[in-house]
C-alpha cells in the first residue's frame, strides 16, 4: 500500500530535495506519498499500452510519456500517471520541466497492490475534479479497465474479452486495443 507521511504540509518543490532511490514520490494537498518500485507486470502492461497507443497518438500530434514525468495540479499538488497523452505543440511551447495536468489529454495508471487504494481514490479524484477525460484504470488481476469521465459517477468497466476504444479527436478514426492481446502479454 502507499505509505502516506503527514509530517509537516509538503510542496511539490520539496519534491526535488528527495533522493531518487527507486520510489515514487507523489504529493496530493499537501500530502506525500510514496510508491514502491512497480512489478514486472505492472511494467509490462504499461510498455504494452505505450506501444499500442504512441503511433496512433502520435498522427494525431499527441506525445505519449510514461512514468516517470511530472504532473502539476498547484504547487502542493504533484502526480505522476504510468502513462499520459498530451498536445506536442502545446507542450514544447512550456518552460516547465513539469506537465500542467490540464494539458492532459488521457492519464493511465496501472494498478499494483501499493498503489490500487490511491489511484482509484485520491488520484481518480485529483483527475476528475481536474477534468482529464479519460482517465484509464488498468487492474491487472481482474483483467479489466475502468474508463473513469469527469461528471460521471461509475466507470465503463472494459474486460479482458472487449476491444478498448479511443478517440481523442472526433475527425480521426478511433483507436481499437483488443484486451485480450494486451493482457497476454502478461504471460
Amino acid at each position: 500500500m502507499a505509505q502516506r507521511a503527514q509530517s509537516w504540509p509538503r510542496t511539490a518543490d520539496d519534491l526535488d530535495d528527495i533522493p531518487r532511490d527507486g520510489n515514487r514520490y507523489e504529493i496530493i494537498d499537501g500530502v506525500l506519498y510514496v510508491t514502491a518500485t512497480p512489478s514486472r507486470a505492472h511494467q509490462r502492461i504499461a510498455l504494452a499500452l505505450l506501444m499500442r497507443i504512441h503511433a496512433y497518438a502520435a498522427s494525431l500530434g499527441l506525445e505519449v510519456l510514461f512514468a516517470p514525468v511530472d504532473v502539476r495540479v498547484s504547487p502542493v499538488t504533484q502526480v505522476e500517471p504510468d502513462l499520459l497523452v498530451f498536445s506536442r505543440v502545446e507542450a514544447n511551447a512550456l518552460q516547465t520541466r513539469w506537465m500542467p495536468m490540464s494539458m492532459l489529454v488521457l492519464a493511465i495508471e496501472v494498478l499494483s497492490p501499493s498503489t490500487a487504494t490511491v489511484d482509484r481514490g485520491r488520484k481518480r479524484q485529483l483527475y476528475m475534479a481536474e477534468g482529464v477525460d479519460p482517465y484509464w484504470i488498468v487492474d491487472v488481476e481482474a483483467h479489466t479497465v475502468e474508463i473513469w469521465t469527469p461528471g460521471v459517477g461509475t466507470p465503463i468497466v472494459q474486460h479482458s474479452d472487449e476491444v478498448l476504444v479511443w478517440q481523442p479527436v472526433t475527425e480521426s478514426t478511433p483507436l481499437q486495443i483488443e484486451l485480450q492481446s494486451l493482457f497476454d502479454e502478461l504471460l
